[in-house]
């Protein structure tokens, strides 16, 4: 890794969490630049924030940074303002655009804030200890302890730590699928295509769980997703047509919701090109911990087309939050 210092400032940020794009398509993490300059225009739309900014020199850079609702929970929204001059610390665009990925950002008061905590973690760019933690303020340690003592699974949820399975027993056929992926010119997302499941449960973003008599609703903050899970034990998944999230049915095995999805349209696993049927099969098991303020995400799913075997996709931890608020996401490229 190298460090280049350009005085120009360039502001982007696909926050992946997820990122959810393949940022390493656009950006080289292997050239880090130091950037500084005056914000002369914001564009606060999701997928990604979009920034002009006008350098000493007097080029125009084109940037954006993690979604909009990343930096309204950080504040930044509130604290940066065009005609500030700021400096960022990101990757550098692989294509030879004006353009970069921004990991840190200094701001006017010489303060800095990690507006990506993985990739910071990774590239130990920032010890600052500002930055987004699911759905909490800066610093990262105010994320509320105190939810309602009785309400269950039933509240917002923001994510704290996700242990994904890298060692997925993949397919000769996914691995093709997903050696001819061009994330440039196939991600659905660069068209603001909503995704199925279960890339819908891939996000750094609240979710809440809501009773509405024999159903459970699922919403997930990114992408404005809505599930639908059936507690009805008579309700059948035969002959129910196809859907993004699919067609749900869930159970309860003590503090824990068993969830059983198929019937899913999306016709990817991930958001790397891996294909799925309309045969794929996942199981959910969403565990309350036993003081009721930890909720841990587990599932496995089956494809014959996808998979050579069943596949444990690893687990997200979340913790409730009185304060936390599902946001629109208005997705709009």
């Amino acid at each position: 890794m190298y460090r280049m210092h350009f005085l120009f400032l360039s502001f982007f940020l696909p926050c992946i969490t997820n990122g959810h794009h393949a940022f390493s398509a656009f950006f080289d993490n292997n050239a880090i630049g130091t950037v500084q300059g005056k914000l002369i225009e914001v564009s606060w739309i999701n997928p990604h924030v979009r920034f002009q900014i006008r350098t000493d020199q007097n080029e125009i850079w084109e940037a954006e940074t993690a979604p909009v609702n990343s930096l309204q929970r950080l504040g930044l929204n509130s604290i940066v303002n065009v005609g500030d001059r700021i400096t960022l610390i990101g990757a550098l665009s692989r294509l030879g655009q004006k353009s970069m990925l921004a990991i840190v950002m200094k701001l006017p008061n010489g303060e800095e804030v990690v507006l990506e905590p993985r990739m910071n973690r990774q590239l130990k760019l920032s010890s600052s200890t500002y930055s987004p933690v699911g759905n909490a303020l800066i610093p990262t340690t105010s994320l509320s302890t105190n939810p309602d003592e009785d309400s269950g699974i039933f509240r917002t949820w923001a994510r704290v730590q996700v242990d994904r399975n890298q060692d997925l027993p993949l397919s000769e056929v996914a691995l093709a699928a997903r050696e001819a992926w061009d994330p440039v010119t196939d991600d659905p997302a660069l068209r603001c295509e909503p995704p199925g499941m279960p890339v819908t449960m891939d996000t750094p973003f609240p979710i809440e769980f809501i009773e509405n008599g024999m159903q459970i609703i699922l919403r997930v903050e990114q992408w404005d997703a809505r599930r639908i899970i059936r507690i009805d034990k008579t309700a059948v998944a035969n002959d129910r047509p196809s859907s993004l999230q699919g067609y749900s049915l869930g159970t309860w095995e003590s503090n824990t919701l068993v969830v059983e999805t198929s019937n899913i349209s999306w016709p990817y696993f991930d958001e790397f090109g891996t294909p799925q049927t309309e045969v794929a099969r996942i199981t959910e098991r969403f565990t309350l911990s036993e003081d009721q303020q930890t909720l841990v995400w587990r599932a496995t799913m089956t494809d014959p087309v996808t998979f050579i075997g069943p596949a444990d996709l690893g687990s997200v931890h979340y913790k409730a939050d009185p304060n936390a608020k599902i946001l629109p996401y208005n997705c709009d490229y």
